[in-house]
């Protein structure tokens, strides 16, 4: 196709990059700025001549070396007061650090393979990094590779991160009455441009695939639950959803309650105010709020979440997916998790690095009663009895926070017809000792095929990895997942999820389908009484409330 296109706002010219024709910087919706700051996604402005789209607009707002040091002396100014551990281990920071950051932020990359024709399949990727980092121009998941290996139009947005796109002072203020769903808004926004644009790309508005993994996969749950986006797209790729994580989906009690929390460590006795502050304050307190409880309690602290509306999210995704009516024309559905998702979120812990059998049974415990979370223990020690009880407890947390609602929402889908496959990312990375595992977002250049020597330099787990294996694993898996991009069917080396056989796909140093993987973490916590995800959530969100007002506690008395 010619490096000029005529989309509605107007002519943009890509470049030709790596195999493919790119073009960056794309705006789909108009700059969150000034009077827009805190408003919904408005479409973007038209423009006359031809727009250069060979340079990828700045990241949202987000923590970078930049504005490192002063977000980190705004927090030390709030006091020694938040008693957890960060969300993630601090040898993964560089690699998420995006090199500018701007409140104009609604842009996106599109990557488009050449001498594939027209009508090609499009994947519309919402990348990850908790609703607070990363975006969708993150060099190290460009897009570039997988366009031209499967034959697929790559497109990635950002979308507003932080307190700007997640934190919902319009429950609180009429005047702020838009800032409810921001972040999701604009990644309802990218949906619907790429539908109205794609097909002058070569792309076929009708075989959109729609992914995304951690808070991306978040992402595609609120779209696969609202009706009016979900007629969008043909299919969804939902890789390492936690319904209970920082970045995941709320009430509208706990939601407020967020607001509150900001406002006073802001000190803004009018919400009003907010609309003028410091964007770096604003990251301060939910870099603090990452913090908020110990690293062991077991709860669904969700600061950064979208929250249930009644309009952008009519009920709470995972609920409505494990639960719910889909039906099985409307679209194919691929869940894919890691291994050992827990190790990144809290490996750097002191109790997941030297975890004795008492300290496994007192964290299930807060999700059922002493005696359920032994009879736990004793399941997974049955099961892995060569793993020490600190590695069986990050089996048991990865299974509570991560694999339990996508096996349930598996459940449901395939039970209603759904074309479903579950995929688990099992290649242990010999990086930091080996300690991280199959950790989540290890999976992320295997996906994007972005894997050269100079480029897993900024990943450290992945340090010594044998490349050869790693491409071979990578160009297995990579072609299973095209296939299911372009068609829903990636073959009989990966057949579908049922309840008659659970298989889930193996993604490992091999790659390979295995009936039952998970079969035994699930009747254990079955037998526990965590039979589905509406009696987690009940019990997360009840731990959450009950601890809330301690630490809030802690902090006005500090600051008086």
């Amino acid at each position: 196709m010619a490096n000029i296109v005529d989309i509605l706002q107007g002519r943009i010219s890509g470049i030709e990059e790596e195999g493919v024709l790119a073009f960056r910087g794309v705006p789909f919706a108009a700059p969150p700025i000034g009077v827009r700051r805190f408003r919904a996604p408005a479409p973007p402005e038209s423009w006359s001549g031809v727009r250069p789209a060979d340079q990828s607009a700045p990241a949202a707002w987000q923590m970078n070396r930049g504005n490192l040091e002063k977000v980190q002396g705004i927090v030390q100014s709030f006091g020694d007061v938040f008693p957890g551990v960060r969300l993630a281990p601090p040898f993964v920071a560089s690699t998420y650090f995006q090199p500018s950051i701007s409140e104009d932020c609604l842009y996106l990359d599109i990557w488009v393979p050449t001498g594939r024709g027209a009508e090609l399949p499009v994947y519309l990727y919402y990348h990850g990094g908790a609703n607070a980092g990363s975006s969708g121009s993150a060099w190290l998941e460009r897009g570039a590779a997988l366009a031209r290996e499967e034959g697929v139009i790559v497109v990635r947005p950002s979308y507003r991160l932080g307190a700007l796109g997640w934190v919902h002072f319009g429950l609180v203020s009429e005047a702020l009455g838009e800032a409810v769903n921001l972040g999701l808004q604009d990644q309802i926004a990218a949906l619907r441009w790429v539908s109205e644009n794609i097909e002058r790309f070569g792309g076929d508005p009708n075989n959109i695939t729609v992914g995304g993994e951690s808070a991306g996969g978040t992402a595609v749950s609120h779209l696969m639950t609202n009706p009016d986006t979900r007629r969008l797209f043909r299919r969804a790729v939902i890789q390492s959803l936690s319904p209970f994580n920082q970045w995941c989906t709320q009430t509208r009690q706990d939601a407020v309650s967020i607001v509150e929390i900001y406002l006073q460590i802001l000190g803004l006795a009018d919400v009003a105010e907010i609309e003028t502050t410091d964007p770096d304050r604003l990251l301060a307190v939910s870099q603090a709020l990452q913090r908020f409880f110990e690293a062991d309690k077991n709860c669904a602290w969700r600061p950064l979440g979208a929250v249930v509306d009644g309009a952008s999210v009519p009920q709470q995704p995972a609920i409505f997916l494990s639960e719910g009516e889909l039906a099985p024309q409307e679209m194919d559905v691929m869940i894919g998790f890691a291994k050992d998702e827990w190790q990144f979120f809290r490996g750097h812990s002191e109790t997941l690095r030297s975890a004795s059998k008492e300290d496994f049974i007192a964290a299930l415990a807060q999700v059922s009663d002493h005696d359920a979370a032994a009879g736990l223990y004793g399941a997974y020690a049955a099961a892995y009895p060569d793993r020490s009880p600190a590695h069986l407890l990050g089996d048991a947390m990865s299974f509570e926070f991560f694999k339990l609602s996508s096996l349930k929402i598996a459940d449901n889908l395939s039970r209603r017809g759904v074309n479903t496959r579950l995929f688990q990312f099992s290649y242990d990375l010999p990086g930091q000792g080996g300690s991280v595992r199959a950790f989540h977002t290890g999976d992320m250049p295997f996906i994007w095929r972005n894997h050269t020597p100079d480029e897993l330099a900024r990943w450290p787990a992945f340090e010594g990895i044998d490349h050869q294996q790693m491409e071979a694993s990578a160009t297995t898996f990579g072609r299973l997942y095209g296939a299911f991009i372009r068609t829903g069917d990636p073959g009989p080396h990966w057949p579908r999820y049922g309840a008659d056989n659970k298989t889930i796909l193996w993604f490992g140093e091999t790659v390979e389908a295995r009936s039952g993987l998970l079969s035994a973490e699930e009747r254990a916590f079955e037998a526990a009484g965590l039979v589905d995800v509406r009696t987690l959530e009940a019990q997360l969100a009840h731990n959450t409330r009950q601890a809330l007002n301690t630490p809030a506690r802690a902090y006005a008395a500090a600051r008086r």
